[in-house]
């Protein structure tokens, strides 16, 4: 099965979605006036709509202008749409959030970012708790938000299933100064996991010379890399074959062989005498 991806790497102006709304389609309307750029899955980066500055979280808090404003993108281009992630209000709680938005415009469901990235008071929102797979028109796609790159237990659970996801992605708004772990990081997902990998990051200015990365790449399920940009606004479109992924899976059968034994939690201690 081939599937047809395309990710923008997009600047976000902070604390002002209606201008970010705008600058969005324009910039959507732009590419797909190609008539050979035809996707199924769109791929925005986090917290596209407010621009990353934790300060401006609370304040920024949707209650649902950026789902009406997906929904819509969603019809209008019949795309499935995985919308980066915006700051949700969940009851009394705020999430950093992953909407995932069918071609008619329903919402599927949401991923919430598990892993905070506190040094830079992502603290105001409340974690996530739960792994989550979208599964698509036969593609599943297992999902992470930023900082739970870091973390390769998150994409180990997706692997730890019967049917692993072909796609993995993490959606981000990944800082310049670290822009080489973000296409390292992304590699080894890829190859530990055998699936292809999107790493996707808001690109431009935040405030006071302080920049997002760009630099978003994805890999195939050998690592190999199909492409990566540099810091600007751009764009990847590439297609996905399940079926490379189910021949590496076989000719490497790597995850078959993997033996559980909850590495890092429960560990053996052998000391020599003094």
């Amino acid at each position: 099965m081939k599937k047809n991806i395309l990710a923008l790497q997009i600047p976000s102006i902070i604390g002002k979605p209606e201008e970010n709304f705008l600058n969005l389609e324009k910039y959507l309307d732009e590419i797909l006036s190609d008539k050979n750029i035809k996707p199924d899955f769109l791929f925005l980066p986090e917290v596209w709509s407010v621009g990353w500055c934790c300060e401006v979280f609370k304040d920024s808090a949707d209650c649902g202008a950026t789902l009406e404003f997906l929904s819509a993108l969603a019809k209008k281009h019949n795309l499935n749409i995985f919308g980066g992630s915006y700051i949700r209000k969940d009851g009394d709680k705020l999430k950093n959030s992953m909407p995932v938005i069918l071609k008619d415009g329903s919402v599927l469901g949401f991923y919430d970012k598990i892993h905070l990235y506190t040094p830079d008071g992502e603290g105001v929102i409340d974690d996530g708790k739960t792994p989550c797979i979208f599964e698509i028109e036969g593609l599943r796609v297992g999902v992470s938000i930023c900082y739970d790159i870091r973390f390769p237990e998150l994409f180990r659970s997706y692997i730890n299933i019967k049917n692993p996801p072909q796609l993995l992605v993490n959606l981000s708004a990944w800082p310049l100064t670290r822009k080489n772990q973000y296409s390292q990081m992304a590699a080894s997902r890829a190859i530990e996991n055998q699936s292809y990998f999107l790493a996707l990051s808001q690109c431009g200015e935040i405030k006071n010379g302080v920049f997002n990365s760009g630099c978003s790449c994805v890999y195939d399920p050998m690592g190999n890399l199909i492409k990566i940009l540099d810091e600007n606004k751009d764009f990847i479109y590439f297609e996905l074959d399940t079926d490379n992924v189910d021949k590496v899976r076989k000719d490497y059968p790597n995850i078959k062989n993997r033996k559980v034994c909850d590495f890092g939690f429960s560990v053996l201690e052998i000391a020599a005498e003094n």
